[in-house]
């Protein structure tokens, strides 16, 4: 099993301004996290099913599953005030 390792510094102080911005790019990125949720539900529950009857994984359900925890990772990290690296809208393959 690999180690996950998230590193975050503390930068200065945020402007009201860098606030605003975060809330309206929090929207559109809000609606991808929903369609990636509902795609990655269903890779898992196919991935599930691939592991339980030929005993491994599938290739691009893993690919699926992964693409939507590291954009949800990244959303939450910019929205919660983590970072101020923003995730680009659409996810990264």
């Amino acid at each position: 099993m690999k180690t996950v390792k998230f590193d975050v510094t503390y930068k200065g102080p945020a402007g009201r301004l860098e606030l605003f911005i975060r809330w309206l790019w929090s929207i559109p990125s809000y609606i991808v996290v929903i369609i990636l949720a509902i795609i990655g539900v269903i890779a898992m529950t196919l991935q599930f099913i691939h592991i339980l009857f030929l005993g491994k994984r599938h290739a691009a359900l893993h690919k699926a599953i992964r693409m939507f925890f590291d954009y949800e990772v990244r959303w939450k990290s910019y929205i919660y005030l983590l970072t101020d690296e923003r995730n680009p809208i659409l996810p990264e393959n």
